[in-house]
């Protein structure tokens, strides 16, 4: 039987950039992990009347970064002995507030946040409300998953969703319209579809609940508009 460990820590003040190098992590790697406990997070914070927080492609880099050092070193403290929210200037963002969860020997996304809802200190981390943005990473080693969340005020970071762009291109367009066709009509024949909760979240383009090819309409007719020279945000065109 693995023996389940989870640690929590708050900090609040800047740190030195590390000089470390540490290998690159594929971004798609374990996608729909972290957009799943993003999502978790989110449930537990609108339940208790807080600001939801988005996922950030940077925090998602440093804490891959983070999961795969502490399969070696299950700590706070990075293997060359500094402080683990030192990955956070290393992957070039920075912040004024910042916390970190760890855990490992949980299976699943819901394990893993049952594990940290149940535990004070990273419950506060969890549902503080200094923080805006978050970041997931996820390592497998031995038949173990590891987990790291880092939470920081988001500055100078951007979602790597939004309202329609749904593929984190940053652009929206038929490709982002293909993908919410693909995933109906994935589900219309009996299949799991190809999105993850996080992105039919914002592919609901008319809030009815369902993501299907009416929201597909929606978004290509918004590409239109744009194409033609419009410069409204999506919500404002959709009438939100």
């Amino acid at each position: 039987m693995k023996i389940k460990q989870i640690v929590s820590a708050l900090l609040s003040s800047a740190v030195l950039l590390s000089g470390v190098m540490i290998s690159s992590v594929n971004a798609e790697e374990y996608q729909d992990k972290k957009d799943e406990v993003i999502m978790l997070v989110n449930e537990q914070r609108a339940v208790q009347g807080k600001e939801i927080l988005y996922e950030s492609a940077l925090l998602n880099q440093a804490a891959d970064i983070r999961a795969k050092e502490i399969v070696s070193n299950f700590s706070h403290t990075r293997p060359d002995g500094t402080s683990g929210y030192k990955v956070v200037y290393e992957v070039g963002a920075t912040y004024m507030y910042v916390g970190e969860n760890i855990a490992y020997g949980y299976s699943t996304e819901a394990d893993v946040m049952n594990g940290w809802m149940n535990s004070s200190g990273h419950r506060a981390n969890i549902l503080n409300d200094n923080y805006h943005a978050m970041g997931v990473g996820v390592a497998y080693n031995s038949g173990t998953y590891y987990w790291v969340q880092l939470f920081t005020d988001g500055i100078g970071l951007s979602p790597m969703y939004t309202n329609g762009n749904i593929n984190r291109d940053d652009v929206i367009n038929s490709e982002d319209a293909s993908l919410i066709l693909s995933d109906s009509a994935s589900i219309g024949a009996g299949g799991t579809g190809v999105l993850t909760r996080m992105q039919r979240s914002f592919s609901d383009l008319n809030q009815d609940g369902n993501v299907n090819s009416y929201d597909a309409t929606l978004l290509l007719g918004y590409t239109a508009y744009v194409g033609a020279g419009g410069s409204e945000s999506i919500e404002t065109y959709l009438g939100r």
